[in-house]
């Protein structure tokens, strides 16, 4: 439910692949941590702040393609156009790994994603605004694009789905459609590449029924059922944004992610340092420094816990200039996440940036060199 953004990529040393090797100390992080590079701002010096804390602050790099498809280029076999090229330059640092993240959902996760051509958000081309999510052609444009993107980024996770579930809230029917395309496109990479992990991430407020739309869907049993073709559970939990999680966040709020007997990844998370008010929304949305720093404390002990194997904060820094950009309505939907960074916008570290980087300063397992070409 973010704007996708990046009109290009920095180039960086292309990462080595690690895996947990056997007998690791227990004592030691078990799980990896990071950030997309979501901007600060729209200006260069933005975009670079964000890069910069998120190499330096973690050990993951998310990138997530949520601003369209290139569908009939990636039906066709054709080139992209130079935006989506190099947004699939990309590579983190050496020794950190990249996890990529794909969506057939637009921003509302309730139709087939946009056009993604010499920008993104574009609206679909003639006939392809026709198609449903389970026809060949999307199928065959789909799984297309998320195997050139693998060629050319080499990721050590990939989600095939963003989201997912919430379709589900929204759309019965063409939740049948997603899981028909899900199933194929998983099939089919895995048969390429069978040592790489691929899944779809599920959105923790539908899930759980927070959201007033979820209340008659049947999230457990449908998550549980699309699980069949995913090799992680991965989370994404904005807990602010659901007026039925109290403050401080409950300890246990996690715990079901056990059940699925997968490992398990928070595949994009925060909470807002601050009351936002939302006047096209007629709500505000309430937190404080004090409840990242708690929510921050609860995600990442659980994550040692139960052996996660990564956790993203899905914003490096504050991003409340950006949204002052954005015209309304859309100002107001970026805001939702806008103090979820953290720092603040002029770079000062926030009360949870201690709690992460003491996690992250912890010794990581003793990882073996698996590249991951190999694995795939």
């Amino acid at each position: 439910m973010r704007l996708h953004f990046f009109a290009a990529a920095l180039a960086a040393v292309a990462a080595i692949p690690l895996c947990p090797a056997s007998g690791a100390d227990p004592e030691k992080r078990p799980f990896r941590l990071g950030f997309t590079r979501w901007p600060a701002d729209l200006t260069l010096e933005g975009a670079t702040a964000a890069q910069d804390f998120a190499h330096t602050h973690g050990d993951i790099v998310s990138v997530m393609f949520i601003g369209g498809v290139p569908w009939p280029e990636a039906h066709d076999g054709k080139p992209f156009s130079k935006d989506v090229d190099n947004n699939l330059k990309y590579r983190p640092p050496a020794g950190t790994q990249l996890f990529l993240s794909i969506s057939p959902l637009d921003k509302d996760r309730k139709n087939i994603a946009p056009y993604w051509s010499e920008r993104d958000n574009m609206p679909l081309p003639k006939g392809w605004d026709k198609l449903s999510l389970n026809s060949p052609e999307v199928k065959k444009a789909y799984l297309n694009f998320c195997l050139r993107a693998v060629e050319a980024m080499k990721p050590d996770y990939l989600a095939i789905g963003i989201e997912s579930n919430v379709l589900l809230s929204h759309d019965a029917k063409k939740w049948t459609h997603l899981k028909e395309l899900h199933r194929d496109t998983y099939d089919a990479i895995k048969k390429k590449h069978p040592k790489l992990p691929v899944f779809f991430t599920t959105e923790v407020n539908h899930y759980k029924k927070f959201a007033s739309e979820a209340k008659n869907s049947n999230q457990e049993s449908e998550v549980a059922e699309l699980m069949k073709h995913g090799d992680v559970f991965a989370m994404s939990t904005y807990p602010h944004m659901s007026f039925a999680i109290p403050r401080p966040v409950p300890a246990d709020l996690f715990d079901f992610a056990t059940k699925f007997k997968k490992p398990i990844a928070v595949s994009e998370s925060g909470l807002t340092s601050r009351d936002v008010e939302l006047k096209a929304f007629k709500l505000t949305l309430k937190g404080s420094e004090a409840d990242q720093k708690q929510f921050t404390e609860l995600l990442l002990k659980t994550a040692d816990r139960d052996n996660y194997l990564f956790v993203i904060n899905f914003a490096t820094t504050d991003f409340e200039k950006l949204c002052a950009k954005l015209p309304p309505p859309v100002d107001d939907l970026a805001r939702i996440w806008a103090f979820t960074g953290m720092q603040t916008s002029g770079k000062k570290p926030k009360p949870a940036l201690a709690v992460w980087d003491t996690y992250l300063t912890l010794l990581r397992y003793i990882w073996s060199g698996c590249d991951r070409r190999e694995r795939q």
